[in-house]
């Protein structure tokens, strides 16, 4: 009976991935209405969390706002705080799926701290681009974004620095 469940589960998801993501992957953040974006904060207030992460049922049903996510600008979320968009942005980014289609429109990742973060964790789950790689090495000259690049990865940033500055040099 539990398999049962699992299953259900399982094809609901799939289908809901299926049926949604065609929107997300339809419309480019230049397209997204404010509206699109005031729904999408409602939304991140509803989603079940564990602890101060985002649960997996959190993250399908989100998954298919990618686009509005990235089209959120400083001004739209001025007002709240940055963690949830964050820790929302962590549980996508786990995904293969959302990775791919991240890297594919880091373009239109409109809000700088989003768009930072988006960056480090795409290049540490080694799902990047020529553009992630230069927006990063941009941003480790930049003594604003590095500072904040620092604060995001705490004792790993180092380590990053190089990795970042190492695989630009064997690009060259």
């Amino acid at each position: 009976m539990l398999f049962l469940v699992k299953m259900k589960r399982i094809i609901i998801t799939v289908i809901f991935t299926i049926l949604f993501s065609s929107f997300a992957i339809g419309q480019t953040a230049n397209q997204i209405s404010d509206a699109q974006k005031k729904d999408f904060i409602e939304l991140l207030k509803t989603l079940p969390v564990k602890g101060e992460f985002y649960t997996d049922e959190a993250i399908d049903k989100s998954q298919s706002y990618m686009s509005v996510l990235f089209a959120l600008t400083e001004k739209d979320i001025e007002s709240y705080d940055i963690y949830p968009f964050l820790a929302l942005s962590r549980g996508l980014c786990d995904r293969k799926v959302q990775r791919d289609y991240a890297v594919r429109h880091f373009s239109e990742i409109r809000h700088s701290t989003l768009k930072l973060f988006w960056a480090a964790m795409l290049f540490d789950a080694k799902a990047t681009s020529s553009e992630i790689v230069q927006f990063l090495r941009g941003a480790l000259k930049s003594k604003e974004q590095s500072k904040i690049l620092s604060e995001m990865l705490g004792p790993k940033y180092k380590n990053f620095q190089r990795r970042v500055k190492a695989y630009s040099n064997e690009k060259k």
